[in-house]
């Protein structure tokens, strides 16, 4: 039996300011970890975690959003790519971290 597939949903900032391309990360992330992850609207019921792309350092993305018994990660730049792909391989099949 295949290892499940883990539903992260996405939230951009309103990228009024952005430091860096956001959805070329997710694109990223989503060519290396493409039979792992399906990436869906944050709002989207029954995620298993959430990724919050801030364009910039006011981290925008983290607003309005209460992932109360979510796990979360998130990336204001793009130093923020190998820490994203990192915690998204750790979360286990209840999207916790392993």
């Amino acid at each position: 039996m295949g290892k499940k597939i883990k539903k992260i949903g996405v939230k951009y900032c309103g990228g009024c300011n952005p430091t860096y391309e956001r959805v070329e990360i997710i694109r990223k992330i989503r060519s290396k970890l493409e039979d792992q992850i399906l990436f869906l609207r944050y709002d989207e019921p029954g995620v298993d975690g959430l990724v919050l792309m801030s364009g910039c350092h006011r981290a925008c993305a983290n607003q309005d959003v209460n992932p109360t018994g979510i796990p979360h990660g998130s990336a204001i730049g793009e130093n923020d790519f190998e820490n994203l792909m990192d915690w998204l391989t750790s979360l286990d099949e209840k999207g916790d971290p392993q």
